[in-house]
């Protein structure tokens, strides 16, 4: 590819231009793989950078669920309290205050409030009953007292005793008639939540945050009093990431700063809060920044390299130019075609044989100085052939590319005439070449004798292959049914009473025994096909009555398959002259294959008629699954099959359309298949006019 680049550079602007042009592409090839790999590194620093924030996602989404799921518990419990003893909202039930200690235990900053219907509180703990926060004017309070029966996350509440945020959960209380009868608030401070916050710190969270649905700020850490407690500016990205459940972005100056943030979102699963993670993204500018330098100096070497490289290459390719010299000795005489090329792939002499064998000239002076390429298109058009799988135009530029740059081995090139020549060619000192023709047709003919006799021998022994795994299989399943059925009777396994059973497994070596003896009848009539052995007993028969025949000995097997076995045959069909059992066959193997390949409640059918070139046409068709493209050129090859998606759970040798193409063969006709999948297949038959004959007229009636 190099020399062919050159070739076309250096006609026009020299070889150093060339050298030159080639060393600066290189050069700007090697900085945009490096611009488009150092992309790729970013991209996945930044993949890297999400999935950390992910997993830390998961950590303090775990953690605010296990804490809400503690406090809805908490919750049901003292409701399940005061609905088995109601005389404990009394204020004065110490016992009650106890009992709501101990189910506060396991939650050491919660705190538990009861309230009663007018909204009053009743009860508090752990502590002292003097709460100053009013809970009758929650959103909450009002929502229970209209019949809402679940449990509430209020948005925060301040606490002015200790000036601390709370996260509060409501639940409703009935009294003894099922009416509202108070309710439940539970406060957690913001602490319980944000604690975790400052374990992740360490790994690059910059910020934490809990929302709700409605877009308030449910907790924040670190913590900002300005946008605590309000609704997020954004609330349609917070719904549409709740909607989402997931999600996570790349965003810049998110607060102005352009600093780049990862910024996670998970739902909690039981509850209607977004959790909220943002990851500061410079750990990940500053590594990708390092590799951005690291690969640079590697670039910036390779980049000197090879202007080094380029440099010492000119010198080399101006040196020899200076120094070149053409080579101008050849003998007449020479048997062999000879010829010698300057730098410029110019002809600077050749034998008399060249200039006959390449050009058609008797005097090889007319083509001195007569290009490489045009001498090619010459020995082309007076009948060179191009290798297979070549164009001509591919043939002159694989020879052009060849002799710029010859291989180390000979090669062929078939030339005018039928005849073979061994090329061999090499670079002279001065940056010519000379090539040396030598004629092997005698060789290339015995070498394809010899291959013809190899690919033979390798298709018998493919054959040899595939008709042993064939019937490998094939054969030992009967023979294995019958050896096993027939032991299970002659050791009376089962008693010597259980004549039914052992009546059934006569049956299955019977039909075993069938079986095996069909696999053997298709094994010898496909070798006598093959082998030209195979002797038609021909006759004048009715086509009408052989399909009748073949369509009544597989009516049963179409009726235990739930297929529908038609026939449709033109009136007054000639009589044909033909092996009846050999037509019978084949109607028989094409009509057990359209039921074998047809599902239940398909239909098979059998078509016979006169076609417009008076060809008797019989076609069997069915509504089965039908033959894949791919397979189909090769179903009347020997142990062919339809493929294993189709044929798995049937058996059979494949040898059934070989014989069927091997038997209308014998009578002159053609045999194809049309077929389409999930459709259905039409295999039809198509027999000569020379083996049809006319009906005799009916005798006439004599008059009594």
């Amino acid at each position: 590819m190099l020399a062919a680049v050159l070739d076309k550079i250096r006609p026009r602007f020299g070889t150093s231009y060339a050298i030159a042009s080639l060393g600066i592409g290189f050069i700007v090839a090697l900085v945009i793989v490096l611009v488009l790999h150092l992309q790729a590194l970013r991209r996945g620093e930044i993949a890297r950078g999400v999935e950390r924030t992910e997993r830390l996602a998961q950590a303090v989404e775990s953690h605010a669920a296990r804490t809400l799921d503690s406090a809805a518990l908490t919750l049901e419990r003292v409701r399940d309290q005061l609905a088995v003893n109601p005389d404990a909202r009394r204020l004065d039930d110490s016992g009650f205050r106890a009992t709501l200690q101990r189910i506060t235990a396991h939650l050491p900053t919660a705190r538990i409030h009861v309230l009663d219907a007018q909204g009053r509180l009743r009860h508090a703990a752990p502590g002292e009953l003097g709460s100053a926060i009013d809970f009758s004017r929650l959103g909450a309070f009002a929502e229970h007292r209209s019949g809402f029966t679940g449990m509430r996350i209020a948005h925060p509440l301040r606490s002015p005793a200790t000036g601390e945020w709370q996260v509060v959960l409501t639940s409703r209380l009935d009294d003894e008639r099922g009416r509202f009868g108070g309710m439940l608030a539970l406060t957690i401070p913001m602490r319980s939540f944000t604690a975790i916050h400052e374990t992740l710190r360490g790994v690059g969270v910059e910020s934490v945050a809990l929302h709700l649905l409605d877009g308030t700020t449910l907790v924040q850490s670190p913590f900002d009093p300005d946008r605590f407690g309000a609704a997020e500016p954004d609330r349609a990205t917070l719904a549409t990431k709740f909607e989402q459940a997931s999600g996570a972005d790349l965003v810049s100056g998110a607060d102005g700063d352009g600093t780049q943030r990862i910024v996670r979102y998970r739902r909690l699963s039981d509850w209607p809060v977004l959790v909220v993670i943002t990851s500061d993204a410079a750990e990940l500018r500053a590594r990708w920044l390092s590799q951005v330098t690291g690969y640079s100096v590697l670039a910036l070497v390779v980049g000197a390299m090879v202007l080094g490289l380029v440099t010492l290459l000119i010198r080399q390719v101006e040196h020899r130019q200076a120094s070149e010299r053409r080579l101008r000795g050849a003998l007449d005489n020479v048997t062999e075609a000879l010829a010698i090329f300057d730098q410029h792939d110019r002809l600077v002499l050749c034998t008399r044989a060249f200039a006959l064998h390449f050009a058609g000239l008797d005097t090889p002076e007319t083509l001195v100085g007569e290009p490489y390429e045009s001498i090619t298109r010459r020995s082309i058009e007076l009948g060179e052939k191009p290798d297979d799988g070549y164009s001509a135009e591919d043939w002159v530029r694989l020879c052009i590319d060849r002799h710029a740059n010859p291989p180390p081995a000979p090669w062929i090139r078939r030339l005018a005439g039928e005849r073979f020549a061994m090329v061999s060619e090499r670079r002279l000192p001065d940056g010519g070449t000379v090539g040396v023709i030598s004629d092997v047709t005698t060789i290339k003919q015995r070498e394809q004798q010899i291959e013809l006799a190899r690919h033979d021998a390798e298709l018998a022994n493919r054959a040899k292959t595939r008709f042993l795994a064939a019937m490998s299989h094939e054969l030992r399943t009967p023979l294995n049914a019958i050896l096993g059925f027939s032991e299970v009777i002659r050791d009376l396994r089962f008693g010597r009473t259980a004549i039914e059973r052992y009546a059934s497994y006569a049956g299955d070596i019977h039909r075993s025994g069938t079986h095996l003896l069909d696999l053997i009848s298709d094994i010898l009539d496909t070798s006598k096909i093959e082998a030209g052995r195979y002797t038609l007993h021909e006759d004048q028969l009715d086509p009408l009555s052989v399909i009748n025949e073949a369509v009544n000995m597989l009516r049963e097997r179409a009726r235990n398959a739930g297929v529908r076995l038609r026939v449709h045959v033109e009136e007054e069909l000639p009589l044909l002259y033909a092996d009846e059992r050999a037509i019978r066959q084949v109607l028989i193997n094409l009509l057990t294959n359209a039921i074998k390949f047809t599902p239940k409640n398909g239909r098979a059918e059998i078509y016979a008629a006169i076609d417009e070139d008076d060809w008797l046409r019989i076609a069997v068709g069915d509504t089965g699954t039908g033959i894949p493209d791919a397979v189909r050129p090769r179903l009347f090859e020997p142990f062919a099959q339809a493929g294993s998606a189709m044929v798995r759970n049937q058996e059979g040798t494949g040898l059934g359309l070989a014989i069927c193409r091997g038997l209308v063969d014998l009578h002159g006709g053609t045999i194809g298949i049309e077929s389409e999948a999930g459709i259905g297949t039409i295999v039809t038959v198509r027999l000569p006019p020379a083996r049809l004959r006319a009906r005799p007229e009916p005798p006439l009636l004599r008059a009594s």
